[in-house]
Parts: C-alpha cells; sequence; structure tokens
C-alpha cells in the first residue's frame, strides 16, 4: 500500500541556485543531470503533516528545500529522535532495499520536499559520480548519527537499570538486585561459584541508636557500613543490602574458613570505624552480628539467605558482636 503525499506542486524546475544548497548536489555538474531534475517535482507539508510512515510503502527519496521535518520511532506521541533541516535527504534507504520506512517523518514546520522517484534516483546515480559520493556522505554521517542515538539509548538504559538495582543511601546493591541473582544462580549457575559462601550481617542494637542519636546518625552508621564492607571485600564478592540495617554478601570461590576469616574482618573493622556525626560530634562505635552459610549439596541461593539468617540470629542470641556458622 502507498502513502499519498499531500500538495503536489506543478512541475516547476527547482533554480540551480537552490539546489546548490543542497547536500545532495555539491560540487554537482546540474546541467548534466538537468533533464532528470526536470521530471521530479515539488511537494509542500504544513507543521504536522506526515512524511513517511511504516505502515505504508515508500519508494521515492525527498530532499528538503525548506524547513525542518522530526524522525519518531514506533509511534508520532514519542519524543523525536532526529531533527532533519533543509539540505537533508530522507526515504533513500526504502529505494535502496524495497522495504518500508523504518520510522515516521512529520513536519515540524512549513516544509518543501524535492521528490526524486526510484527510477529517477538510481539514474541520477548513473548519471553523476558527485551525486553518488555525496549520497555515500550522506548515508555515511546518517549511520554515524544512528550508531550514536544506539550507544547514548544503551548507555542510559544501563544507568537506568544500575539506578534501579542501587540502594541510594548506601550506594549498595538492592533487594530486587538479589532477586534477580536469585533467578540468575538457579542450579548449576551456582554450582560454578564453588566453594560458596552467604552471609547475613545486621548492625546491632540500630533501632536504638537511631532513637537515642537520630535518624541523620542512622544513616551514616549504614553508609559507614556499606564503605567499610566495600573496602575490605574483593570486586568479585558480592554486596546488597537486604533491608533495613541488614546485608547480604554473596563470597564466590571462598572455603567455608576463609569466609569465616572474612567476616570477622568484617566485623572486627565496623567495630574499629569511627562515625563523625554533624558538627564534628563523634558517635559511639556500633557493632555488627553476622551468620554465614556455606554451600552445601541442594542448596539455592535462596535456601543459603535462610540459612544464613539463622545463623544471624544465633549470634544475636548469643550476644551480637560475633560471628556464627550455620548449623
Amino acid at each position: 500500500m502507498a502513502f499519498s503525499l499531500p500538495r503536489h506542486e506543478p512541475l516547476m524546475p527547482v533554480a540551480d541556485a537552490e539546489l546548490e544548497k543542497v547536500q545532495l548536489f555539491k560540487g554537482v555538474q546540474l546541467d548534466r543531470i538537468r533533464p532528470l531534475l526536470n521530471t521530479c517535482h515539488t511537494a509542500r507539508l504544513a507543521p504536522g503533516d506526515v512524511l513517511l510512515r511504516p505502515e505504508f510503502s515508500n519508494t521515492n527519496m525527498y530532499v528538503l528545500l525548506k524547513g525542518v521535518v522530526t524522525i519518531h520511532l514506533e509511534n508520532l506521541d514519542n519524543p523525536p529522535l532526529l531533527t532533519l533541516a533543509a539540505g537533508e535527504c530522507v526515504g533513500e534507504m526504502s529505494v535502496f532495499d524495497g522495504r518500508n520506512p523504518s520510522a515516521y517523518v512529520k513536519a515540524a514546520e512549513p516544509v518543501e520536499v524535492l521528490v526524486i522517484e526510484s527510477a529517477t534516483l538510481w539514474q541520477l546515480i548513473d548519471e553523476s559520480h558527485s551525486l553518488s559520493r555525496n549520497l555515500l556522505h550522506l548515508l555515511a554521517n546518517r549511520l554515524r548519527s544512528g550508531n550514536a542515538i544506539v550507544t547514548d539509548s544503551q548507555s542510559r538504559q544501563r544507568e537506568t537499570e544500575q539506578a534501579a538495582n542501587c540502594d541510594a543511601l548506601t550506594g549498595l546493591n538492592n533487594r530486587r538486585w538479589l532477586e534477580e541473582m536469585m533467578l540468575r544462580f538457579k542450579g548449576k549457575a551456582l554450582e560454578d561459584l564453588q566453594p560458596v559462601s552467604v552471609l547475613m550481617l545486621d548492625v546491632d542494637h540500630f533501632k536504638r541508636f537511631n532513637d537515642t542519636f537520630g535518624h541523620k546518625a542512622g544513616d551514616l552508621v549504614l553508609q559507614m557500613v556499606a564503605k567499610t564492607m566495600r573496602r575490605r571485600l574483593r570486586p568479585s564478592d558480592m554486596v546488597a543490602r537486604f533491608g533495613g540495617e541488614e546485608f547480604m554478601i554473596l563470597l564466590p570461590h571462598t572455603p567455608p574458613a576463609e569466609s569465616h576469616v572474612v567476616a570477622e574482618r568484617l566485623r572486627v573493622g565496623i567495630q574499629g570505624t569511627q562515625i563523625s556525626a554533624e558538627q564534628g560530634m563523634e558517635l559511639p562505635p556500633v557493632t555488627v552480628s553476622i551468620g554465614i552459610a556455606p554451600w552445601r549439596q541442594g542448596d539455592t541461593l535462596e535456601s543459603m539467605v535462610e540459612a544464613a539468617d539463622k545463623a544471624l540470629y544465633k549470634a544475636k542470641g548469643n550476644g551480637r558482636n560475633r560471628v556464627e556458622v550455620r548449623d
């Protein structure tokens, strides 16, 4: 199905002076291709008129003589992906590959285009090496621009995903990230990390600390705990804020005895870190309790977290500020 362009103008030649402003015709001997150009017509679009639609086939290349058009993916309500001004061209890819346009092209202001039908375009390419070179240059710039847009889009997507998986207060991974990890490390994926252990860490008497010194001071404690863990863990170790004052640590390729050493290093490091509040006020040190669950045959990440959590409560029941291993 073809798309009808609005407001065709009579077949009046476009002046050389006007064509020379168009990148496609830079350095081209216009008198040589003038008979072909005289078979082309112009069309005018009002603001909001749609020049190209993915639903309709297209067999023309449109050279923008005046005005600006916007490029939209998926639907016209989306923000424009690209803006093209006088001197640019659109629709040429449909001519080359015989497929429908990949995007919507809409007039952002009054627009005038030179309509070059596919058969005429191929004849122009055959007749003028300069025009062919200009067309390749236009396509190369369009490709580079498209690659830049894709790269920027991917970067923004990664930033969005990272923000969605990041705890705003501590900068650690959050519970959403942990849930994704639980799906990822199903079955053999967890076995590939062997030997592996899960640590559950909880700040002792955190509610009492918050009630005594305020929530701002409590936030400083959580940030200190997160910072201390990052400093004392390997880049391959995975840390997440499990919720409130509780944290989960996944130690891949770490034997049970070594995971106990890591837990003690964290416990001692956190206890020995001084925290400064507003106006230089020194806050009392805090301690943490830690539960360890080394992997056992048949374990899932969920069952390891549950076992480490039970070991954590055992540490709390035995006096806090200590490390306990799963039964």
